[in-house]
């Protein structure tokens, strides 16, 4: 496992050090204002994450990291340990990891992200098309695309639109009066100036005219921006002016909207799991069941808030508009929201019943048995000890074997025997002992979920142990934290201990973080102030993480008048004793160990603090539900170039079994994060979420602790693995293989 490149991890010189000496006053001081360090850092750009990363970097048995060395063949079986079984295989419902890791294998989304690059690669849908709107004060609205704006008018091209093609779908570029240009590598330079873009035969492409670009970071697709046919040109005074955000973040805006109409053409060819075509149906469909309140679906359903329209415009083709413009617009829709097969839903009996709809959407069988279009089928689920995936050997991206039994090469980014892997068993093994003891036996390939003491025992560093299994490390871009909740369901008014900040702030004080990383986790980690990944683009490097300090913790929890009156070694309040209630879960022994050290410093400073220790599935729900005080956990995104805080930190997702679990609101943190939605440059969008983040810092919803190494082992047998700070997880089960002469017998 890789750790970042150097220049992710090592700090610039002369990085706002003044910035940082005033940042160490919101602590220590408690009244001194943070560092307004609105201007964006040219050095920490996303361009900065982006490039090759290594090849097997952590494998002895492989000299060059470049990939020279891969020979990928097909055969063998991954058998995983994982902690705990997930609650089902329905991540529209069921957002949590383990869910969402399984299900990515069984089905796909219209698009993907490359890991290195950050370039949009078609997937189901094969090409798109995106648009702006304005909106008249006679309520018409046009479509088409910004041309330019000033201060009295907008030049608008109505009708027009930025296509997004994959150069191994285009034939050649044509200029007036010019030899054409033909499209024979992927990453060759798009020709300059405006001709007509000409598709490959059997492709259903258009031809389009208009002037070529490639994205940034660009290697597989080309931008083609359409050739205005006609301009109009449109007074300020014309365009209607619309109040957007929710309550407490609104503010009147033109309406002028870009990129929220997007076009997709999905790819003829795909089947379902059982040998249905897919098809434009089912992509209306899954978006009906995100909107559908009724569906189960709320962490998924506020990427979706502002989709004022989902229509389908073809056998193969889905419209989409937005009423607001949102940055994650196209990631929400292409990459965020799974396609369900419409057919095995059977929707028409519930016809003008979206609550009926909804429960039987909920409770469907297929959540424990998918139906999907992704490289792997579902094979077996046996809860509580294993569940298994197989090659599907139909997948879209494989092509169809030629006479000679090679398989043609549907996009030059996937190789058509991908996945290589026969099979793909996650064994569930709770107990850390019984999983190590699983390893070392043979009775599992890999563990990713590897405690720091068990990274540090002696039969984990044997000889014998290291000449079987690679041993891996990668700084992932998600946080650990605890979460002090100001609103817990259930409760009365008196018991809503973390409803004042200098309560909270109190309560990160009194966490001795430096302790838990070295003790606990080995220092395996790295310090965090905010919920941003640390060396990603929206960090404040200004922000110095809480320290630890029981005598300014002591005084601010006075000063909110947590006292004790009584003499009984417990602080008090308007006779309600300060006793809360701590929640961990129980797939990871070390929260219990956390929680032990947490307790113990509390309860010094005169808290009472009840360690609840829960059953993974039981725990989640809880935390959901918002039916506890404080609980430790995780969070991450499978982007943390696209980082949209909205779902966590918004008030408005403080209910509903939104992801606001903690009942955070604030007022400048809602205008915040309604802005950074709005925002399309993402300079401006990083000036916005590190003012996100220094307000938190003052605020301390949560304890923020740290950016974890996972920890992994894995066979030294299997090849291509590599590790990014993007994706579901940091590795795709999909690229790895095992050499032929390393399998056994039948491929295993």
């Amino acid at each position: 496992m890789r750790e970042p490149r150097a220049r992710q991890l090592i700090p610039r010189a002369g990085r706002r050090a003044a910035a940082l000496a005033l940042a160490a006053l919101v602590v220590l001081g408690g009244g001194a204002a943070l560092a307004e360090a609105d201007a964006p850092d040219e050095e920490d750009s996303i361009a900065a994450l982006a490039g090759r990363v290594k090849v097997d970097e952590f494998n002895p048995d492989v000299k060059l990291k470049d990939g020279s060395e891969s020979r990928p063949v097909r055969g063998g079986v991954l058998r995983v340990r994982q902690p705990g079984d997930p609650k089902s295989l329905n991540p529209m419902c069921d957002n949590d990891a383990p869910t969402r890791a399984i299900y990515y294998y069984l089905n796909h989304t219209l698009a993907e992200r490359d890991r290195e690059t950050f370039e949009w690669l078609p997937a189901l849908a094969r090409w798109w098309a995106v648009r702006d709107t304005v909106t008249l004060t006679d309520g018409t609205t046009l479509e088409g695309r910004v041309v330019s704006e000033g201060d009295d008018a907008v030049v608008f091209a109505p009708g027009v639109s930025r296509y997004t093609f994959a150069t191994c779908d285009l034939a050649r570029f044509e200029r007036d009066g010019e030899d054409p240009v033909a499209f024979t590598a992927v990453d060759s330079p798009a020709p300059p100036g405006v001709g007509a873009v000409v598709p490959r035969e059997g492709t259903e492409l258009p031809r389009v005219v208009g002037r070529l670009e490639r994205p940034a970071a660009g290697h597989y697709t080309v931008w083609v921006h359409e050739q205005p046919r006609e301009t109009v040109t449109i007074p300020r005074d014309r365009i209607a002016l619309v109040v957007e955000g929710d309550e407490g973040a609104q503010e009147t805006l033109p309406a002028l909207r870009r990129e929220v109409v997007i076009d997709l053409h999905l790819r003829e060819g795909v089947r379902w799991h059982d040998g249905q075509p897919l098809t434009a149906a089912d992509v209306v469909f899954s978006f009906d069941c995100i909107q559908n309140p009724a569906v189960d679906a709320a962490d998924l359903r506020q990427y979706f808030m502002d989709l004022e329209r989902h229509e389908q415009t073809g056998p193969r083709g889905v419209r989409f508009r937005f009423k607001r413009q949102y940055f994650l617009s196209f990631g929400a829709v292409v990459e965020s929201a799974r396609i369900y097969p419409r057919h095995r839903f059977e929707p028409d009996r519930f016809a003008g019943d979206r609550e009926g709809f909804g429960r039987y959407f909920n409770a469907h069988k297929d959540h424990q048995a998918p139906i999907g279009a992704g490289p792997y089928r579902f094979a077996k689920w046996e809860q509580g000890r294993q569940l298994e995936v197989v090659r599907n050997e139909a997948w879209w991206a494989s092509g169809a074997p030629g006479p000679d039994g090679k398989r043609a090469q549907v996009v030059p980014w996937i190789d058509p025997e991908r996945p290589y892997l026969d099979r793909i068993r996650w064994i569930f093994i709770t107990d850390k002992s019984a999983a190590l003891k699983a390893l070392q036996n043979g009775e599992v390939d890999a563990d990713f979920d590897i405690e720091p003491t068990t990274w540090e025992e002696r039969d984990t560093n044997t000889p014998e142990f290291t000449r079987r299994y690679v041993r891996a490390r990668f700084l992932q871009p998600l946080y650990t934290y605890v979460g002090w909740n100001m609103h817990r369901k259930g409760a009365g008014p008196e018991r809503q201990f973390f409803a004042d900040k200098r309560v909270r702030m109190a309560m990160s004080l009194l966490i001795p973080q430096d302790r838990i990383l070295e003790e606990i986790h080995y220092g395996q980690g790295e310090r965090v102030s905010g919920p941003f990944f640390k060396y990603g683009p929206f960090s404040d490097p200004s922000v110095e993480p809480v320290p630890f300090n029981v005598r300014r913790a002591q005084m601010l929890l006075d000063e909110a008048g947590w006292i004790d009156h009584d003499g009984d070694g417990v602080r008090d309040k308007d006779g309600v004793p300060f006793e809360f209630e701590y929640l961990i879960h129980n797939m990871r022994d070390y929260h219990q160990k956390i929680a032990d050290i947490t307790k113990e410093v509390i309860e010094r400073a005169g808290v009472r603090m009840k360690i609840k220790k829960l059953d993974w599935s039981v725990f989640v729900d809880t935390v959901r539900d918002q039916n506890f005080d404080a609980v430790r956990f995780a969070w991450g995104e499978p982007s943390c170039i696209d980082a949209d805080p909205f779902q966590i930190w918004h008030s408005s997702q403080a209910g509903d079994r939104g992801s606001n679990y903690i009942s955070f609101q604030n007022e400048e943190a809602d205008r915040i994060c309604v802005q950074a939605r709005r925002e399309l440059d993402v300079r401006k969008r990083q000036v916005l979420l590190r003012r996100l983040h220094r307000l938190l810092a003052r605020e301390q919803p949560s304890t923020f602790m740290f950016n974890f190494y996972s920890l992994y082992f894995y066979g030294r047998k299997f090849r291509n693995v590599r590790f990014t700070i993007i994706g579901e997880e940091p590795f795709d089960f999909s690229d790895w293989y095992v050499p032929r002469e390393l399998q056994g017998p039948g491929g295993s």
